[in-house]
């Protein structure tokens, strides 16, 4: 019989990207406060942890927690992504998006995904997130970012 072993912390822990197909939008930061909403919405039916996230003009990156027993990490993406589309002003919902062949889904299809195995993984992944805006040339620091989680670190809440 096998003994179940013990649920570790960062068993269920990812870090996430996501992208928009257009690498020149600026979609997620103008609608900001809509993606934040769909993050919302989608963590009410199913749970997690949003560890950190940064969005940029075209893409996210974050680490979340799943509950334990639970990696579909994919599916909540789809969630958020459907509130997200749904939500927007002016855009036509994603089901007609795919009915219509000339039109294309806002999103690319894959959803790349890295499980943390440590604390020192979380760390250095939590900082490679706030880093992203740096490593884009949007900003010269992290914290001068403001559609980003950093914020909640240092005691502000001032964006993501």
């Amino acid at each position: 019989m096998d003994t179940p072993r013990p649920y570790a912390p960062f068993e269920n822990t990812w870090h996430f990207s996501a992208y928009l197909r257009d690498p020149r939008s600026r979609l997620l930061v103008e609608h900001a406060e809509v993606l934040r909403r769909a993050f919302r919405i989608a963590r009410q039916t199913r749970p997690f942890i949003l560890q950190a996230i940064v969005v940029l003009p075209s893409e996210l990156h974050g680490v979340w927690t799943l509950p334990p027993g639970d990696d579909d990490g994919e599916g909540r993406w789809r969630q958020v992504q459907a509130v997200f589309d749904r939500q927007l002003p002016g855009q036509p919902p994603r089901a007609l998006l795919r009915r219509d062949r000339c039109a294309r889904p806002l999103w690319q299809a894959d959803f790349p995904q890295q499980r943390i195995v440590d604390a020192h993984d979380l760390q250095q992944q939590i900082a490679r997130v706030h880093h992203s805006p740096v490593l884009h040339g949007h900003v010269r620091e992290p914290a001068q970012w403001r559609y980003s989680s950093i914020h909640r670190r240092q005691g502000g809440r001032n964006g993501a």
